[in-house]
C-alpha cells in the first residue's frame, strides 16, 4: 500500500505556547522539544498565530529558526542574542539537511548562505574550510540550497525545492490571530482545496482504527494543518475570543477533525510538547 502523505504539513501553535514555563531556560527547551517533533514527523510549515494573552511570537520564531539552522550556519545567520543564551541545550535535529562530517562529495546538496558577491557570482559557506563558487550574483547573507558540482575548486549550482526529494526541514511563519492563520489566502486558486484542518482537543473525538484509516484516505496529496491550543486554553475558547474581539470580520473556521489522541490520560494535563508528540505519532500512522 502507497503511504499516503500529504501534500504538504502545517502545525498551528499559539504564541503563548511556553505559557507555563517560568524562565527562559525552560521556554527554551519546551521550543526545542518543539522543533525536534516538528522535523521527526517532517512538518514543512509553522505557523505562530497570536494569541493576547501572551505574545512571545519572536521568541519562539527566533528558537525554532536557531534549531532549524544547520549548525554551520547559525553563526553567521544567527548575531548573539539574549534570547538564545540556552539555545545550545536544543537537542541537535539530525535531519538531511543538517550533515554530520564536514566532507564534501560531487552531488552532495548543501545549505548554504552567500558570504561573497561578484558580478560574475558568489561564493557560498556549504560548511567547509573552503568557500564553494556559484556561477550566479546573489544577495550577500541569502540563504540558499546548492548542488555541489566539483571539488577542486570546490563549485555548485542552486537546487529548488521541488527537486529536493529528502526532508529539507520547516519554514516559520506568523499569523495575527488564529482565524487569520486558518483564512483561505487570495494567492489559493479557487479550485484549490484548503487542505484537511484538523484541531486538537481534549473534548474531541476520540481516535480509534476507523478513524485514522478515514482520515488516511482523506489525507492523501492534500495540505493538512493540524491546530494545538495554549497550554491555559483550548481552540474553541480562543476562537471565541477571536469572534468576540473582531466581531463578523472573523473567519469562521471548520475543522474536518476535532481529535483527542490521548482518551483516558493517567494525568490531570497534558503538556503541549507531549500533546505534539502524541498527535503527530498518530496521525503518521494515518499517513501511512
Amino acid at each position: 500500500m502507497h503511504p499516503m502523505k500529504p501534500r504538504s504539513l502545517s502545525l498551528l501553535f499559539p504564541s503563548s505556547l511556553a505559557i507555563d514555563a517560568s524562565d527562559l531556560r525552560s521556554k527554551t527547551a519546551k521550543i526545542g522539544q518543539i522543533a525536534r517533533a516538528a522535523s521527526v514527523f517532517r512538518a514543512d510549515k509553522i505557523v505562530i498565530y497570536r494569541d493576547p494573552d501572551l505574545d512571545e511570537t519572536e521568541l519562539i520564531e527566533r528558537i525554532l529558526n536557531y534549531a532549524e539552522t544547520p549548525q554551520y550556519l547559525r553563526k553567521r545567520l544567527f548575531p548573539l542574542a539574549g534570547d538564545l543564551r540556552y539555545a545550545g541545550t536544543i537537542p541537535p535535529l539530525r535531519t538531511p539537511h543538517h550533515p554530520d562530517a564536514e566532507k564534501i562529495e560531487i552531488g552532495d546538496i548543501r545549505v548554504g548562505v552567500v558570504v561573497r558577491v561578484h558580478e560574475n557570482g558568489s561564493w557560498v559557506d556549504i560548511g567547509s574550510k573552503r568557500s564553494a563558487f556559484l556561477n550566479v550574483s546573489m544577495q550577500k547573507g541569502e540563504r540558499v540550497n546548492v548542488q555541489v558540482t566539483s571539488n577542486k575548486p570546490l563549485k555548485a549550482v542552486p537546487v529548488d525545492d521541488d527537486e529536493i526529494t529528502r526532508y529539507w526541514g520547516y519554514s516559520v511563519a506568523r499569523a495575527g490571530s488564529l482565524s487569520r492563520a486558518l483564512a483561505p489566502t487570495p494567492t489559493q486558486p479557487p479550485t484549490r482545496t484548503p487542505g484537511l484542518r484538523i484541531a486538537t482537543s481534549r473534548c474531541g473525538e476520540s481516535i480509534d482504527v476507523d478513524l485514522l484509516r478515514k482520515i488516511g484516505g482523506e489525507s492523501g496529496s492534500e495540505d493538512v494543518l493540524v491546530v494545538f491550543g495554549a497550554p491555559h486554553k483550548g481552540i474553541s475558547e480562543i476562537m471565541d475570543e477571536e469572534k468576540i474581539r473582531d466581531g463578523e470580520k472573523s473567519f469562521i473556521a471548520e475543522f474536518d477533525y476535532t481529535l483527542n489522541v490521548l482518551p483516558d490520560q493517567g494525568t490531570a494535563t497534558v503538556r503541549l510538547e507531549e500533546a505534539v508528540v502524541a498527535t503527530l505519532a498518530v496521525l503518521n500512522l494515518a499517513f501511512h
